[in-house]
């Protein structure tokens, strides 16, 4: 089996079984097998997906069991903004999965046109499009709370108001002076 992955691509999940031993999976999670760690060779995901360029940031190896008593269709909903309806209409083949699996995000691919040939340990279980975001809509900026106030667009002539704390230190110190000159001339008096 062998996936088309386009340019650019952006806004897909693709979950994999594995169908690997217990400790090939926890390796494939790590993403490292013994002579391969520190070198520039291929990672272990990126050998197994059968992918010229992969950022393994973008995937996740895990047994089902660690989502505790969430089933895997939530976890795509809610922790990888998959939309809710193609999850749910999945969502008995997904409960169905008991082992380890892989999910892939688009930004794994690293926008670069590639044809995965994933290992015959991975089965494609399914490809889901996440939530998109409504770009279409325009924040208004033009409000005066809006509007940048730095000492580049301060007006030349407006004075800054003294904050509060400024307005106190000068009253103590006011305050001390005149109190220093009192006791000076009292003690200039009593000689």
């Amino acid at each position: 089996m062998s996936l088309e992955i386009p340019a650019n691509e952006t806004g897909i999940v693709r979950v994999f079984a594995l169908s690997t031993g217990e400790e090939q999976a926890r390796a494939l999670k790590a993403n490292t097998s013994e002579g391969t760690e520190g070198t520039h060779a291929s990672s272990l995901q990126q050998l197994a997906l059968g992918s010229m360029a992969l950022n393994d940031n973008h995937v996740e190896v895990f047994p089902v069991s660690d989502l505790g008593d969430m089933a895997l269709a939530d976890y795509l909903i809610e922790g990888a903004g998959v939309t809710p309806q193609n999850a749910e209409a999945d969502r008995f083949k997904l409960s169905s999965l008991d082992g380890w699996v892989m999910v892939v995000y688009s930004s794994a691919f690293r926008g670069v046109k590639q044809r995965l040939n994933p290992s015959s340990q991975l089965t494609l279980v399914g490809t889901y499009p996440q939530e998109s975001i409504d770009r279409s809509s325009v924040i208004d900026l033009s409000t005066p709370s809006a509007l940048p106030r730095g000492p580049e667009t301060q007006e030349p002539n407006e004075k800054k108001r003294p904050s509060d704390a400024a307005m106190s230190g000068r009253i103590a110190t006011v305050t001390l002076l005149v109190m220093f000159l009192l006791v000076g001339l009292m003690v200039w008096v009593a000689r």
